[in-house]
């Protein structure tokens, strides 16, 4: 898939009070800053960057031919322009049109209900653009506030994965959710960037 073909997939999309755009290496000091939060990284089963090196590497990843089934939109607040926060498509299987979702969002937005419609925009443009039958969440059993989100947004929860994660010496259990395209009225205030 070519990086053109990427961008057929993962335009910018815009909500009534977001823009989401394919995250840029000019996003680095922002994403740096957000994977090492510890309040947005306390239920990540993933190593935080070490330095905005690491995240620009990410980043890099996003945008380069190897990461077509791999995606981050940055959301930014249209009433500020500012950079709030990151969602995104990974593990996409095309044969089997599925895709795990995932999102972060900077501490100061919370609560406010900037995820759900950020979400909402990368759900319709899962199943649209990108023709998924089946989306996908793995969520730390004990990340009460993302399940709840996961929830309001229509996912729900299939089982759990036992000793799913390994980190810092540790196995993890977390959740599975999915949301399959049957099951989902598609979000009419979201509008594609042409």
């Amino acid at each position: 898939m070519n990086n053109e073909l990427n961008y057929d997939y993962f335009p910018s999309l815009e909500t009534a009070r977001l823009k989401l755009r394919p995250l840029a290496v000019e996003d680095v000091d922002f994403f740096f800053r957000l994977l090492t939060d510890p309040k947005v990284t306390q239920y990540t089963m993933d190593e935080p960057p070490s330095d905005c090196g690491q995240a620009g590497d990410l980043i890099r990843f996003y945008l380069g031919p190897q990461g077509k089934t791999e995606n981050r939109w940055g959301i930014i607040n249209k009433e500020d322009g500012r950079l709030i926060g990151t969602c995104g498509f990974h593990r996409w299987d095309q044969q089997c049109m599925r895709a795990e979702i995932g999102c972060d969002l900077s501490p100061d937005y919370w609560g406010r209900g900037y995820m759900i419609e950020a979400l909402q925009a990368a759900i319709r443009n899962g199943f649209e653009r990108m023709k998924l039958n089946r989306i996908e969440a793995i969520v730390y059993v004990n990340n009460n506030p993302c399940i709840r989100l996961l929830e309001r947004v229509g996912f729900q929860k299939e089982g759990r994965l036992r000793d799913y994660y390994y980190l810092n010496g540790k196995f993890h259990d977390q959740y599975i959710f999915s949301l399959l395209r049957k099951e989902v009225k598609i979000y009419s205030s979201v509008r594609r960037d042409s």
